[in-house]
């Protein structure tokens, strides 16, 4: 650490101490902005979403399965969040989420393929241009409306993907590798300036190709003493089920332990399926990993690393054989947007040499909506001026900060809400887990007597929540019976 960060650290910890000893620990982390005591360099901000990452399968979550070192160390280095949730767990409403601060019903993205995000809407990147810094972006956008078009281009065979995102469109981000969607993690593209597919030559794996550019744009403007943001986001551990031999060598499909409730769908069955898409998935995680060890390691050497904020999270998690209702459909075996917490749990890390405290975790509710105010909040940057969700910068900076009562989700026609402990759906699901002695969602309590007080708790929980984010299913919730 150079003696500049030293002196900000000092800084930073007497005036903590001094409110602390003034105020106690509640007021401190009341009374003062994290923003406020952001230093005269602004801190870069490197947020890096892969596709579909269910939050649990890491090793700093306790999944002693998962080959994840590096986001491990990167835990190790910062703050965990453990009860993070995508409010909305499919793609679009995420990533419309991730960059406005809004609810679906808000920023209008309600689902996958469908829909445009507004030019209306401020965005995160917005935010940081007004702040001076330099933006950058790649990977699957999926924001820009509807399916692709079947496309070509020199040396890429013509499919339906990809989607040229025009320059008016990318929402404030400048330098710009994105498409609407695609999947294709062994052929590497990008559009030119003509809004044509080029084959990007000596790279036959995807994520490489997205650090490698993620890393030259921050030591371009690293060098010119400029602050940047650079969002990444990888298409893996998302179907198609493609990864480089190395990786699903490390994962024989007969040495997984399948978890429980996975273990008794397929009692007596043949497990040779569900074996291969465990292997599928830990081999993309474990790739991506990788790449984060690249970035943490290219940063270092750059001399960027103590002052960039690194935001890991993403859009949605995967059920990975959970909830399965046919165990011979392979296509059955994956997937997300309903609610359990396999598909809505997202992994979240954040990490700041220069700031946070290393070796932290925490518990409290984190949602999707809070992702973008909690990273403008640290930086410094100015706030989306109707971002709805709540910044848990104090967590990060005085290991205390607001507290949700619980989280709203929902998708669709249906809604939920998980407090850590529950997770309570009504109509047309009515599950109700208890996940403290029950967290495999193997028994549904919905219909149980004796948890009629935790059911009729939850209920009032959703309707409140959808109240006051005005959620225009509100009235439909509160119309239903309840004990």
């Amino acid at each position: 650490m150079n003696n500049r960060n030293r002196t900000l650290q000092f800084v930073w910890s007497s005036k903590r101490l001094c409110l602390v000893g003034l105020c106690g620990a509640w007021t401190s982390a009341a009374l003062f902005s994290p923003a406020a005591a952001a230093t005269s360099q602004h801190p870069n901000v490197l947020i890096i979403q892969p596709d579909q990452h269910r939050g649990t399968i890491m090793g700093c979550m306790g999944d002693k399965q998962a080959r994840t070192l590096n986001l491990d160390r990167l835990a190790k280095e910062g703050i965990l969040f453990r009860n993070a949730v995508s409010s909305s767990p499919v793609c679009c409403p995420f990533r419309a989420t991730m960059q406005t601060g809004l609810y679906p019903h808000k920023h209008g993205v309600l689902s996958n393929d469908k829909y445009r995000l507004d030019i209306s809407h401020h965005t995160i990147a917005e935010m940081f241009l007004k702040a001076g810094y330099k933006t950058g972006y790649i990977g699957k956008w999926h924001l820009d409306g509807g399916l692709p078009k079947k496309e070509g281009g020199k040396g890429v065979t013509p499919k339906a993907v990809g989607g040229f995102v025009p320059p008016e469109r990318r929402r404030g981000y400048q330098e710009w590798n994105g498409y609407e969607k695609s999947h294709e993690y062994f052929e590497v593209w990008k559009y030119n300036e003509r809004g044509e597919k080029e084959r990007v030559t000596g790279y036959d794996w995807e994520p490489t190709w997205h650090t490698d550019m993620a890393l030259d744009f921050a030591k371009r403007h690293t060098a010119a003493g400029e602050p940047w943001l650079y969002y990444i986001a990888y298409g893996p551990p998302h179907v198609p089920e493609q990864c480089p031999q190395r990786f699903l060598d490390m994962f024989p499909p007969e040495k997984f332990e399948l978890p429980p409730d996975v273990e008794a769908a397929f009692k007596g069955a043949d497990q040779r399926t569900i074996r291969a898409e465990f292997q599928m998935y830990y081999a993309q995680v474990a790739a991506i990993d990788e790449e984060i060890g690249r970035l943490l390691d290219g940063l270092k050497r750059m001399g960027a690393d103590e002052n960039t904020i690194i935001l890991y999270t993403s859009d949605h998690g995967d059920y990975l054989g959970s909830h399965a209702k046919n165990t011979a459909s392979r296509k059955d075996l994956r997937g997300k947007g309903l609610p359990y917490a396999n598909a809505f749990r997202i992994p979240l890390i954040i990490r700041w040499p220069a700031r946070i405290k290393p070796g932290q975790v925490c518990d409290t509710l984190v949602g999707s909506a809070d992702l973008a105010p909690t990273l403008l909040d640290l930086a410094g940057a100015p706030p989306i001026p109707d971002a709805q969700g709540t910044s848990m910068a104090a967590w990060c900076l005085t290991s205390n900060g607001p507290r949700h009562e619980a989280i709203w989700i929902g998708l669709g026609k249906w809604r939920a809400v998980w407090d850590g402990r529950f997770l309570y759906s009504p109509e047309p699901f009515n599950i109700l887990y208890d996940h403290q002695n029950d967290p495999y969602e193997m028994r549904n309590l919905f219909a149980a007597a004796e948890n009629q007080p935790h059911k009729k708790r939850m209920h009032e929980l959703l309707v409140r929540l959808a109240e006051k984010i005005e959620d225009p299913l509100a009235p439909q919730l509160r119309s239903f019976a309840q004990p």
